[in-house]
C-alpha cells in the first residue's frame, strides 16, 4: 500500500509539499486578514514574466523570477502609498501589465515552451535535493521572522490605525511582507507552478477561518490544512496519475467545503 514511499522523488517530493505547505499557511494567514488575495494571485501570475526574460536573456529563470515578483510588490506597495488609487486597482494595473510583458517576450522565444509550461503548472515530483535545501532555508528565515514581528504583522493586520498612532512602523512592515510574500511566491514556483501557488497562499487560511475561534487557532488549522493538502494530493496523483499540483490545490479545496459544514453545524455560525 505504501510502496510509492519507497520511490526517491516520491520523498522528495513529500518533504518539499510539507515545507511549502507549511510557509504559505502560515504567510497566508496575513494575505487573507490583510484582504490581499489578489495580491498573492498578482504576484504569482507576474513571475511568468521573470521567468520569460530569464530564458531571453540567457539565465536562470527562477532568478528573473524573483527578481521580477520582488520588483512587482514592491512597486504595488509603493504606489499604494502614494496614488489616490485604490489597492484594487494598483493591483489590476500591474497585474494586467506584467502578463502582458510576459507574453510578449514569451513570443520571442524559440524552443522553450515545454520549461514555460513546468512554471507554469509546476514539477513537484521533479524537486532536487537543491531545491529541497532553498526551501527548507526559506521556511526557517520565514518563520523565524514571523515568530519574531508576529505581534506587530497581528497588530496591522487588525488594528492599522491604532498601530500608527503608537507609532510602528507600518510602511517599512508593509515592503517587508511583500518582500517575503513576493520571494516565497517565486521559490515555490518550481512546486506549485505560477498558476498553482496563488491557491495555497488562500484556501488552507480560509478554511481555517471557517474553523478557528481565534489567531492563533487560525495559524495551527492553516498549517495543519496546507501539511495534509500537500500529503493528500501526491498521494493521490500517485495513485491516480494525475498532475500533482492541481491535485493538492483539489484536496485543499475539498477541506474547504468541509471546514463550511463544520462552521454551520459545529460551531453554529453562518457561513
Amino acid at each position: 500500500m505504501f510502496e510509492f514511499l519507497a520511490y526517491s522523488f516520491i520523498q522528495r517530493a513529500l518533504i518539499a509539499g510539507v515545507i511549502i505547505g507549511i510557509i504559505t499557511a502560515v504567510l497566508g494567514v496575513f494575505v487573507i486578514l490583510r484582504k490581499m488575495s489578489f495580491f498573492s494571485d498578482a504576484i504569482a501570475h507576474s513571475s511568468l514574466t521573470g521567468i520569460a526574460l530569464g530564458a531571453l536573456l540567457n539565465f536562470d529563470p527562477l532568478l528573473g523570477a524573483v527578481v521580477f515578483c520582488i520588483l512587482v510588490a514592491l512597486g504595488i506597495a509603493f504606489l499604494n502609498k502614494k496614488s489616490v488609487l485604490s489597492i484594487d486597482a494598483i493591483i489590476g494595473v500591474f497585474f494586467s501589465a506584467s502578463v502582458a510583458l510576459g507574453v510578449v517576450v514569451i513570443g520571442f522565444l524559440r524552443g522553450y515552451r515545454v520549461d514555460l509550461f513546468k512554471f507554469l503548472f509546476g514539477d513537484i515530483l521533479g524537486v532536487t535535493s537543491w531545491d529541497i535545501i532553498i526551501i527548507s532555508v526559506l521556511g526557517i528565515a520565514v518563520l523565524a521572522l514571523v515568530a519574531f514581528l508576529f505581534k506587530d504583522f497581528a497588530k496591522i493586520a487588525f488594528h492599522r490605525d491604532l498601530a500608527e498612532v503608537e507609532g510602528l512602523a507600518v510602511d517599512f512592515y508593509d515592503y517587508l511582507f511583500m518582500f517575503i510574500l513576493a520571494l516565497t511566491v517565486a521559490v515555490g514556483l518550481k512546486i506549485a507552478g505560477a498558476i498553482l501557488i496563488g491557491p495555497l497562499l488562500i484556501i488552507p487560511p480560509a478554511t481555517a477561518k471557517n474553523m478557528a475561534i481565534n489567531l492563533k487557532e487560525m495559524l495551527v488549522f492553516s498549517v495543519i490544512v496546507g501539511v495534509l493538502s500537500a500529503l493528500i494530493g501526491i498521494v493521490a496523483s500517485y495513485y491516480l496519475n494525475t498532475a500533482s499540483g492541481p491535485t493538492i490545490v483539489l484536496a485543499s479545496s475539498v477541506i474547504f467545503i468541509f471546514s463550511l459544514f463544520y462552521r454551520r453545524f459545529v460551531l453554529g455560525s453562518s457561513l
